[in-house]
């Protein structure tokens, strides 16, 4: 991979040209990309949209918006640190070495790091509401229910499930928020109000997998585009550089730095969130971490040095809390200390790997054997432990499966027929009326431009208007929705 081609500022669509009088201030397109990003509706629903905690009634805990802008930031600084040689290791080359052009190193290095605060920004824009129970929910749906919703085809009723292809169902059983994003940044070739360059798509690609690719490695064990989105998906590998001699698709470099970004802010965040929701107190944390990162070091067989770095991280959690009263406020200044540990390592990981990286070789994240790889997976075993089970957090879960249960038991028949396939019935086409009218457009648009003809295509195409459409609402528009629907308001 060529950085050059990496930071292309090459779009689905021309862009319309600024008003003349901005000649006269210069401002970068990836940071006037930031901007178009805040502005837009898909951007702002995440304020309504759940992180860890469904339905949460308090003002503290963190929602995706607040999660997304505290990945962004995070972004942004480890590429900074990457680049620009504010940590120990030796600054990494970005092509500039020919005309050794520092104005061009420079105006790069710029660009890595408003293209990392840009993607990570976009990094949750597919998610459904209510978290990631709500891809499972949505994947289980499909799994379930696609045999029993039939289409009148050839003077004979079918189920679905042997009317669609192997790999459309497969993009259905397998909903992914990640391939939900590249769906809708995709939508500005139809004029949608997002029209990114593909240097920022290629960075939230964290998945470069199609659902026939699916596999073990860690890059390819969850599905990063569906098939309607394919033909995008290869354009911008191709305009970006990201697929390799034999036509695979590999994942951009700064997608692994925006992945640890992401890690980085849930796994310090969400702990924070626990302990002020009453979830896990401080003494619970303390307690299980002095009793686990041993036998969970020597589980994973982690070297004596990344268990010492473990302790250091576990005492100076013990120091704060022996000294300070407000433990919301032990777990701030403690998962500040964390968070700053956490990226020197991930960028050390980044710099070591470097040349891995760089072609495509590096199938882990940046967090493999380095000094707080131990660390890791003892704060993702302590979210396990104390939260995800946890009364607070089941209890709205199983709201959620209901409002997201019935949601698709409607809108996805009722697709299923729309556009004069199959008879529709009455309710069918009153629940068309309340699908946004965005969507309905996205469908018809996408059937003309892309000259779509098969039948069975076009089918795909119209689940996917549910999906869309429900996967886009808020955590409270699902449940009030859901109310309305029922009966129950």
């Amino acid at each position: 991979m060529e950085w050059k081609k990496l930071l292309t500022q090459t779009r689905l669509i021309n862009e319309e040209k600024d008003p003349k009088a901005f000649d006269d201030y210069y401002i970068s397109p990836f940071e006037r990309d930031y901007e178009r990003i805040v502005s837009s509706a898909a951007f702002r629903r995440l304020q309504d949209k759940t992180q860890v905690f469904p339905l949460s009634k308090s003002d503290f805990v963190r929602t995706r918006l607040t999660h997304s802008i505290e990945v962004s930031t995070i972004a942004k600084q480890l590429g900074i640190m990457c680049f620009q040689n504010t940590s120990l290791y030796q600054h990494l080359p970005i092509d500039c070495n020919e005309q050794n052009n520092e104005k061009l190193k420079s105006q790069r290095v710029g660009d890595i790091e408003a293209i990392l605060s840009c993607a990570g920004l976009l990094h949750d824009l597919g998610n459904p509401p209510f978290g990631h129970v709500g891809e499972e929910i949505i994947r289980e749906w499909f799994k379930g229910n696609l045999k029993d919703i039939y289409l009148l085809r050839c003077n004979d009723e079918k189920p679905i499930s042997d009317l669609l292809s192997k790999k459309q169902i497969t993009d259905l059983e397998n909903f992914e928020g990640n391939a939900q994003a590249l769906r809708i940044l995709s939508k500005a070739r139809h004029q949608s109000e997002i029209n990114l360059p593909f240097s920022i798509i290629s960075a939230l690609i964290k998945y470069p997998t199609r659902c026939d690719e699916i596999g073990e490695a860690h890059i390819r064990h969850k599905m990063g585009c569906y098939q309607a989105e394919e033909s995008t998906f290869l354009q911008i590998a191709e305009k970006v550089g990201t697929m390799n001699a034999d036509g695979e698709v590999i994942r951009n470099p700064l997608a692994y730095l925006v992945e640890a970004a992401d890690d980085i802010a849930y796994m310090t965040a969400d702990l924070e969130d626990a302990v002020k929701s009453g979830i896990v107190s401080v003494d619970e944390l303390l307690h299980f971490f002095e009793n686990t990162y041993e036998s969970l070091g020597e589980k994973n067989r982690e070297s004596q040095q990344h268990m010492d770095r473990t302790k250091e991280i576990i005492d100076k959690l013990k120091s704060l809390n022996e000294t300070e009263k407000d433990k919301v406020k032990v777990m701030s200044q403690w998962g500040t200390y964390l968070r700053k540990w956490l990226m020197y390592v991930v960028c050390w990981r980044f710099s070591k790997s470097y040349e891995d990286i760089l072609h495509g070789k590096f199938n882990y994240d940046l967090f493999y054997d380095n000094n707080h790889s131990l660390t890791e997976k003892l704060l993702k075993k302590a979210m396990s432990e104390f939260v995800f089970d946890s009364r607070v957090i089941v209890e709205p879960e199983i709201s959620a499966q209901i409002i997201l249960n019935f949601l698709l038991d409607k809108f996805v028949p009722a697709v299923v027929r729309f556009d004069n396939y199959g008879v529709m019935t009455m309710q069918d086409k009153k629940v068309i009326t309340l699908i946004s009218s965005n969507y309905i457009n996205d469908y018809f648009k996408a059937k003309e431009t892309d000259a779509i003809t098969d039948e069975i295509e076009l089918l795909y195409r119209r689940i996917l208007i549910a999906t869309d459409f429900i996967s886009g609402m808020t955590d409270g528009y699902a449940k009030t929705l859901y109310k309305k629907m029922s009966g129950l308001e």
